[in-house]
């Protein structure tokens, strides 16, 4: 069914973008090159379209390559058009079709990847062109047409491991939990986290209530969310309910995906299970308990970061002006801020935010952890960080706090620079040592 990905075609397509993550710069050249060549030129659509899908691919939104959300996003549909009646989304995506097989079939291009859209999909896919077998000598040119371009792929049996591991954590998120591990020199907030006597509860990020909200132009509070109202009480006709009726909470950020499998490679031996859970299957209830959490999202994507945002300096809050969120700076040290606004949104160029807050539960006996950006990529970042055990345990030190000392709970505050929706770097913008609740 057009714009509707098996899960099998799902779970590849983030494996494969898993694999070419580190390479994007080489992939949006050849994009550069798709779009600036004779098969492209003259339709801005085609290639608008074209550069959409692959940043979103490549930034893990798998769940916006929907064609409603396409249209919505690309072509200004309302939320609520019928798909049947406007097939905006599916004309563009045959012409794109064929006008990538005329750029590779393009006398002389020579190039050494090629990128597809499989018909019923909007999730492009990757791979490495093949010669087309003719009778005559395949051997490479001793001057290929781009001497520069340095082979994006990796060895097979890299991609055959990480495809494995990627559907070995999917099966087990399934189940509902992996197994974690002790890191090999205890530091915070992992030597609290990951304790042999405590079980841990690690909560993803809900990227189709992030999608409703931002179609909507809107904000859900916690108490919407805990109740289980996913859409506003008022002004949502019967139509706009029935087209978001897809969007059920059950997809997984490829983001959350790689955090999940950084944590459970921060350490060498075994520790008890991590029982995974998404953010919609859970109850207030659940979290109440003297169990530890680590929660991935901002409140927007994942709105139980709420309970914890009490105990933070920098908090994120939804600005209406603006229609993003913002990080709110509640107690502002020597030369910061009140608040830090992101000008990266979306796939664009420009800063954003993100956080790493060790907490208590409060009203428990357990510790919570919360990563979370104000886009994907300074989720990406805040979760790379805190797994970068040596490089956390530098800045706690230059924080005040001593990651193998008497536990303390802080918070570390992230700037990301991205360019074209790629994280290209991120640096410390601010580090507080926040005050320990009194556990009841």
């Amino acid at each position: 069914m057009s714009g509707r990905t098996s899960e099998a075609h799902h779970s590849a397509a983030i494996t494969r973008v898993l694999e070419i993550v580190p390479h994007a710069p080489a992939i949006r050249e050849h994009v550069g090159e798709i779009v600036a060549s004779p098969a492209f030129k003259g339709s801005r659509r085609a290639q608008e379209f074209l550069k959409h899908i692959i940043e979103t691919a490549l930034n893990g939104r798998f769940e916006d390559l929907k064609e409603r959300t396409l249209g919505v996003e690309l072509f200004g549909r309302p939320p609520a058009y019928d798909t049947n009646e406007d097939a905006v989304v599916r004309v563009a995506a045959c012409d794109v079709r064929k006008r990538l097989t005329h750029f590779y079939a393009e006398p002389g291009s020579g190039c050494e990847m090629r990128i597809d859209l499989p018909p019923g999909s909007y999730i492009p896919d990757f791979h490495r062109s093949r010669p087309e077998g003719s009778g005559v000598e395949t051997v490479p040119p001793a001057t290929p047409k781009v001497p520069h371009r340095k082979r994006v792929w990796r060895p097979i049996v890299y991609r055959i491991l990480l495809a494995a591991a990627v559907a070995a954590l999917f099966g087990l998120i399934m189940s509902g939990r992996v197994p974690v591990f002790h890191a090999p020199k205890p530091i915070l907030p992992w030597s609290r986290i990951l304790q042999r006597d405590k079980a841990v509860q690690l909560v993803l990020s809900d990227p189709d209530l992030a999608s409703v909200q931002n179609i909507l132009e809107t904000n859900f509070s916690l108490s919407d969310y805990a109740n289980h109202r996913y859409l506003p009480d008022t002004g949502i006709s019967p139509e706009v309910q029935r087209a978001f009726q897809g969007y059920r909470g059950a997809n997984v950020a490829s983001v959350d995906t790689m955090i999940a499998l950084n944590i459970s490679d921060i350490g060498r031996t075994a520790s008890p299970h991590m029982k995974i859970h998404t953010a919609r299957s859970m109850n207030l209830p659940d979290l109440k308990v003297d169990d530890n959490f680590i929660l991935l999202g901002s409140p927007r994507s994942n709105p139980w970061a709420r309970l914890f945002e009490d105990q933070l300096d920098f908090i994120f809050e939804y600005d209406q002006t603006g229609k993003q969120e913002i990080i709110r700076n509640r107690r502002p040290g020597r030369n910061e801020p009140a608040a830090y606004i992101p000008t990266a949104r979306g796939f664009g160029t420009g800063n954003a935010y993100g956080i790493i807050g060790f907490v208590g539960n409060p009203g428990q006996a357990g510790e919570a952890l919360l990563l979370a950006g104000s886009n994907a990529e300074a989720t990406e970042a805040a979760g790379r960080l805190a797994t970068n055990l040596t490089l956390l345990a530098s800045i706690l030190k230059d924080c005040g706090v001593d990651p193998q000392g008497v536990p303390r709970h802080f918070e570390v505050l992230l700037r990301v620079t991205t360019m074209a929706g790629s994280a290209n770097t991120f640096d410390v913008v601010a580090c507080h040592s926040l005050p320990s609740q009194e556990k009841k």
